[in-house]
């Protein structure tokens, strides 16, 4: 987990998905998004454009890509993929989804002649295709990536990496700089596909990390509800149970170190065998470091009956001393796994304390 902390540190937020592809996970990341960019000054005025972004990020994908995969399904890199990062000078979309072959040459040289064009001619070729009212099958000719051009200022980066000899998988990078003078791409378009596979190798449907106030909990849980609540194969308790754990931990993430203004961590879900894992992290204060060590170490030891007693025994401390930071989140976690979580510390090369905890949902 700690070299997924590091490969998105610079990142005020970075969150990465693989799930359901619909119209209520677009509202959500869109107010994920926006709950961010609101709170940086130099950004704020772009949170009109990146909600656009988002949407038509979101179209994209269903625009160009296979809705139907049973050709691919066994294939490692087929899954539908989708990121938004932002940082203190750029909004960042990067997307990966499934196309035919048959369709490569033509998208390519769309996106090429898009590439080419400036400002004014930008505008043109969108007037020009809106009055001419080119639209087939797929839903536009090229409006979409027309408009991501023109409201990010920089060409779009993409690649196309061949699957079968049918499909291939399309990748897609898209920045918004803060200031109009940039006309370099922060992140390449080899780093997005090296992300895309390490994540997909790992079994992740999301991963996560910024800060964990009351907003972005809400939005998560919510998009992580909507996500299983379409999928046949979670039954209904099982989704109760997942919301439940993580809204557990990120309480107990908003008791670690406080970094950037705020309670700052990395959270990810991942499905393996039918499994579902999440897995939680965060850094903490040195001070505490020896206390938060030793707590765990013990709760580790108890019988689920002894685990009973003191949550039941916590719960009344915390209820009459209105104590937040009573230790509940832990004890939680580990009736709801029964106590079979794992957890881990790191001494970093700063000098910080960085702590984990995993679990599969029981």
């Amino acid at each position: 987990m700690y070299s997924f902390y590091k490969k998105f540190e610079h990142e005020k937020i970075s969150f990465a998905y693989f799930g359901v592809i619909s119209d209520n996970i677009t509202e959500m990341l869109v107010d994920l998004s926006d709950n961010h960019l609101s709170k940086t000054k130099d950004l704020k005025k772009f949170s009109h454009k990146a909600s656009f972004l988002i949407a038509e990020s979101f179209q994209n994908i269903i625009r160009h890509g296979v809705m139907e995969k049973d050709e691919i399904t066994d294939y490692q890199y087929s899954k539908d993929f989708f990121q938004i990062s932002v940082s203190d000078d750029r909004f960042l979309i990067s997307t990966t989804n499934v196309i035919e072959n048959k369709n490569v040459k033509s998208l390519e040289e769309k996106i090429e002649r898009i590439n080419s064009l400036n400002k004014g001619e930008l505008k043109t070729l969108q007037l020009e295709v809106l009055t001419d009212n080119m639209i087939h099958d797929k839903g536009g000719a090229g409006l979409g990536l027309i408009e991501m051009v023109r409201r990010s200022g920089l060409p779009l980066l993409y690649k196309f990496i061949q699957l079968t000899e049918g499909y291939s998988i399309i990748v897609l990078n898209m920045e918004m700089p803060v200031s109009k003078e940039v006309m370099e791409h922060k992140v390449s378009i080899d780093e997005i596909e090296h992300l895309y596979r390490k994540l997909t190798e790992n079994d992740i449907l999301f991963i996560y990390k910024g800060d964990f106030s009351n907003e972005s909990n809400k939005n998560l849980i919510s998009l992580l509800y909507n996500n299983f609540e379409s999928d046949i194969n979670i039954i209904s308790n099982k989704i109760k149970n997942i919301v439940s754990v993580i809204e557990v931990m990120q309480n107990v993430s908003k008791h670690g170190k406080k970094m950037n203004g705020g309670h700052e961590g990395i959270l990810s879900l991942s499905i393996k065998n039918e499994e579902i894992y999440i897995e939680c992290s965060n850094f903490v204060e040195h001070q505490h470091y020896k206390a938060f060590k030793k707590k765990l170490k013990k709760l580790k030891k108890c019988t689920m009956e002894e685990l009973e007693d003191r949550y039941k025994n916590q719960l009344k401390q915390s209820i009459r001393s209105e104590d937040e930071d009573s230790g509940l989140g832990l004890l939680e976690i580990a009736r709801f796994t029964q106590n079979k979580f794992s957890y881990n510390f790191i001494e970093t090369e700063d000098d910080e304390i960085f702590f984990s905890i995993k679990f599969k949902t029981i």
